[in-house]
């Protein structure tokens, strides 16, 4: 399962709730059916009734939840959905779950690290290697350095500029 939203507070009185947005394509909740909202430590389906996007958030109306004080309840719960309900990517385009702990090779197949996180920017996004010694290095997440990715495999390949792993 897979985070799209947090639940942050009841929206008017019939149950509606207004959410944070948690993912980059927030016009995907206009064609879910469902989300999975965690309760008692089970993730429980949540059929969506009625979807109103606006900027950073999204308002929702779940069939199950018809009055404020069940929408109170749901305070502060993420919003989630199975792997199959997710957004194909293009080509050269990752989700962050899919490329955390990819080995990381250089050019000439040298062992690098693998990748502890993603952090993402407007600008780029940057990749953080664990080295093989231990150590934190922050990679750009741009053509001119990542030369490959090979989900099934889970390897990337990296050109090391002068200076980045210094």
């Amino acid at each position: 399962m897979f985070v799209v939203g947090k639940i942050l507070k009841p929206h008017g009185i019939k149950g509606s709730v207004k959410a944070e947005i948690i993912t980059s394509f927030p016009e995907h909740f206009l064609d879910l059916e469902k989300v999975f909202i965690e309760q008692k430590n089970q993730k429980q389906a949540y059929s969506i009734e009625e979807v109103r996007l606006s900027n950073r958030f999204v308002f929702i109306k779940f069939v199950e939840v018809n009055s404020i004080e069940e929408a109170l309840e749901l305070r502060g719960r993420y919003l989630y959905i199975p792997e199959e309900d997710l957004i194909p990517l293009g080509e050269d385009e990752y989700y962050i779950h899919e490329l955390i702990g990819m080995k990381v090779f250089d050019e000439h197949g040298v062992l690098l690290g693998t990748l502890a996180d993603v952090w993402t920017f407007s600008a780029n996004d940057v990749y953080v290697l664990k080295t093989v010694q231990g150590e934190e290095k922050l990679i750009p997440a741009v053509k001119q350095v990542v030369k490959s990715v090979n989900r099934q495999q889970r390897i990337m390949v990296i050109h090391v500029m002068e200076g980045m792993l210094d």
